[in-house]
């Protein structure tokens, strides 16, 4: 099966750690464009087959973003600046009920480990973000309950992993995600989640590896600017 991903991550925009609209900097119809609200952006690498090949992807124009206005600072997350954010994830397979509800399972267990528990309460408020949201598209599905996982690559890589392997493990080799979880801790359900899968593609190996490390790690600081978590730095005056 070839399977292929893609996305369109939201940023929130600021300079000098104050918000700035982001239709003043960035057009509507580009690779680093803009939300349908025009105050936030986001980006649109295309898709491809591999996890790792779609990081490097985003990485590309997250550098493009930055050499036309270095100034700019970028903050992912699920609620920033009063602003919903999301990071929808799309899959070249037709959505089923299995497919969404272990999708949910796997990527909202990484959420609850990850993420700010109160910046992701205010998004669902709003109507975004809200459990098991998807949109069947022409090319498969649009799964769009994550907020925006830009903080670095790592965080972009896992959850192009756990999208990828989750979906090849419904369609490919029957796994319902949802009764292997059951009521284990989302954290201990991610530390095992390798051993429940029987295909594992070369390109997920990376993934899975930096998932054991990030599941090591004590806390992860959402408000920051992540354009230093991806190696890209103003230039000094």
């Amino acid at each position: 099966m070839s399977l292929t991903i893609g996305c369109d991550p939201e940023l929130v925009c600021r300079i000098n750690g104050r918000f700035v609209h982001a239709h003043h900097y960035f057009k509507q119809n580009s690779s680093f464009g803009l939300d349908g609200n025009n105050s936030i952006c986001e980006l649109r690498p295309g898709y491809s087959e591999s996890p790792i090949d779609l990081t490097a992807k985003v990485r590309c124009i997250l550098e493009y973003g930055h050499d036309k206005h270095p100034d700019i600072e970028l903050y992912s997350g699920h609620f920033v600046d009063d602003y919903p954010i999301g990071g929808h994830i799309h899959l070249s397979v037709a959505p089923s009920p299995s497919l969404i509800d272990s999708l949910d399972t796997v990527l909202y267990s990484f959420s609850n480990v990850i993420d700010d528990k109160s910046q992701r309460q205010k998004r669902e408020r709003t109507g975004y973000g809200k459990r098991k949201a998807y949109r069947t598209k022409s090319y498969g599905l649009e799964y769009r309950t994550p907020g925006s996982w830009l903080l670095s690559p790592t965080t972009t890589l896992i959850i192009f992993t756990l999208a990828k392997l989750t979906a090849l493990g419904v369609t490919e080799d029957n796994i319902d995600f949802t009764s292997v979880k059951a009521a284990q801790h989302s954290i201990t359900f991610l530390r095992n989640f390798a051993a429940h899968l029987n295909t594992i593609p070369d390109d997920c190996k990376e993934g899975l590896t930096e998932l054991n490390l990030l599941l090591n790690m004590d806390t992860i600081n959402w408000n920051e600017n992540i354009l230093p978590n991806w190696g890209i730095y103003k230039e000094a005056a």
